[in-house]
């Protein structure tokens, strides 16, 4: 039987989520889960701690919906992978520093690796990273192809795994 594509009410979602409804959860992770998983990968490229980390990102979302509230995000997809970045980000430190035995408590280590970037790349990661704009809204805003954006952002996260093994 072939999917079709399931439209979401955002706002009716919030709501029942806010409520507790646990339909409202799977549905949630059912209908997110994929994307951000994906941005996940791009981050930590390891299948089975991005797995954890999207049940993190989830725990955390549960727990405090009001956040959401809180966030000043147009958007709950928008809200969720803002999050998502900021956990896989926050991970991705963890799991380099652990497999050193070391533990990074450097709350400037994701800006000095961006202040090293190239002034194209820096800004298009900042963009994507820290405004949290999709992919075809930076390329509009810079000028470039969405596959340019994708591009870079690519070698953006390459450098940013080899960054931090250093």
């Amino acid at each position: 039987m072939p999917q079709t594509a399931v439209n979401i009410d955002e706002h009716l979602l919030t709501e029942r989520l806010l409520e507790g409804d646990p339909r409202a959860r799977e549905l949630a992770y059912d209908h997110f889960g994929p994307a951000l998983f994906s941005l996940i990968l791009q981050v930590v490229p390891d299948n089975e701690k991005a797995g954890e980390i999207l049940l993190k990102v989830f725990v955390k979302v549960f727990q405090d919906m009001h956040a959401f509230r809180r966030s000043g995000d147009a958007t709950f997809f928008g809200w969720l992978m803002r999050l998502t970045r900021e956990m896989a980000l926050q991970e991705a430190t963890g799991i380099m520093g652990a497999s050193d035995g070391m533990v990074f408590h450097d709350k400037n280590l994701l800006q000095r690796f961006a202040n090293n970037l190239p002034e194209g790349k820096r800004d298009i990661f900042q963009l994507c990273y820290y405004k949290g704009l999709p992919k075809e809204a930076v390329a509009r805003i810079l000028g470039l192809q969405p596959e340019e954006v994708s591009a870079q952002l690519r070698e953006t996260m390459i450098a940013f795994r080899k960054f931090l093994e250093d």
